[in-house]
């Protein structure tokens, strides 16, 4: 997911930088110093038992209290069942002072095509709306 929302990113803004990390293989600090960098922040997970991987929830518990101001974010996140995970994230994002920028998107596990087009279709609406 979080590569086709990049694809859709970059085609609504070529000059856009984007970076992409993987929470439970990339240390925090270094995630953290790139969220104080940035204007925004897109964070996914997938739903583990009706919540978020440790990874992320964990990241998300140390972005709150840090207490970062004017960021925008977003949440997005896989599931088999249940769902919650997208949710969560924006809720998290919320509470830490982010202003989420639109409702999150989840996709079924191993998302078809049409899935992937609409994680490019969430990438390009989320660029218009941090600008």
């Amino acid at each position: 997911m979080a590569e086709y929302i990049l694809e859709g990113i970059k085609e609504a803004d070529k000059d856009v930088t984007v970076k992409i990390y993987n929470a439970d293989h990339t240390d925090k600090n270094d995630i953290l110093t790139e969220v104080f960098k940035s204007k925004a922040v897109l964070v996914g997970s997938p739903t583990i038992n009706k919540g978020l991987s440790y990874a992320v929830m964990g990241l998300l518990e140390m972005m709150r209290g840090l207490s970062f101001k004017n960021k925008k974010g977003a949440g997005f996140g896989a599931y088999g069942w249940s769902g919650e995970s997208a949710k969560i994230i924006s809720d998290e994002l919320a509470r830490a002072g982010f202003t989420v920028v639109s409702e999150p998107i989840k996709e079924l596990w191993n998302p078809d095509e049409e899935a992937l087009n609409r994680c490019k279709e969430f990438g390009k609406n989320f660029v218009e709306k941090i600008k």
